[in-house]
């Protein structure tokens, strides 16, 4: 007899995943599989863990406040992301909602939010971000879910984390160098970046961070561009650098030129 095919539906599960188990579902993924994808006893589903890989589960029973899923077999293992932070500011209108889910679908692995001078939103809901990380990671096809830490104080970072592995900073300064010149130099992997407020950084933040030697200011062109595009332009820049540094390449002129033209130079 044939297996039926899974719906497409995946749900990140922080559970062990192990064949034959049953897991019980609740809260909010009770309430998604039960009223919003209207799911029914013996319907096949996707769930993962970040450890485990990608398994299909079984629904079992569904009650008045919850299902019983059967885990029934591993269907792909688990795979590896190399880390890449986005340290961000707060934005007004909780538009850094929109950073963590269009960055966790290209890949992001950790987000910080970050506490500068002119940061003018300093509230935040860390649940939230991080229910808007596992939805964007569950629809997207990822095997993990990105940690989401507390915010932490920008002069904090310049001394604790900024001098551990190459970190670009997104300035809009005159003389910052241009992107298409961070990807043809650069020589080793970018672990992480940093998107200010759309005031930019102080006079004060800027000279400290560039004192580390490892953390460097990068412009994204001459459009003027607001921060939750930004970052999604800084992790494509990133991302496409790294790429580069991983393999090696010796012709960089179709990345140099693809780079150029997202930002408009």
């Amino acid at each position: 007899m044939l297996m039926k095919s899974p719906k497409k539906i995946r749900i990140f599960l922080d559970r062990p995943l192990k064949e034959s188990s049953i897991l019980d579902i609740e809260n909010a993924d009770f309430h998604y599989l039960k009223n919003v994808m209207r799911i029914k006893i013996d319907d096949q589903i996707l769930i993962f863990n970040g450890v485990d890989g990608e398994w299909i589960g079984k629904i079992k029973s569904i009650n008045r406040d919850l299902i019983n899923l059967e885990v029934v077999h591993n269907q792909k293992e688990q795979l590896f992301y190399e880390p890449l932070r986005c340290y961000f500011t707060p934005l007004n209108n909780n538009r850094h909602n929109y950073i963590i889910e269009k960055l966790t679908e290209l890949g992001i692995t950790k987000f910080t939010p970050v506490i500068t001078d002119y940061t003018n939103t300093k509230n935040l809901n860390i649940q939230k971000l991080y229910l808007r990380a596992k939805e964007a990671a569950e629809q997207s096809g990822l095997m993990i879910v990105p940690e989401i830490t507390e915010p932490k104080l920008l002069s904090d970072l310049i001394i604790e984390e900024f001098n551990r592995e190459i970190t670009l900073f997104c300035d809009e300064k005159k003389n910052t160098a241009l992107p298409n010149n961070i990807l043809n130099g650069a020589k080793e992997r970018i672990g992480a970046f940093l998107i200010g407020p759309e005031g930019g950084f102080s006079d004060n933040e800027r000279l400290n961070m560039i004192k580390l030697g490892n953390v460097r200011p990068v412009s994204l062109g001459s459009r003027i561009l607001r921060a939750d595009t930004a970052a999604i332009v800084a992790a494509t820049i990133v991302q496409i650098t790294n790429n580069e540094v991983k393999n090696k390449s010796k012709n960089r002129f179709f990345f140099s030129y693809s780079i150029h033209y997202i930002c408009g130079l």
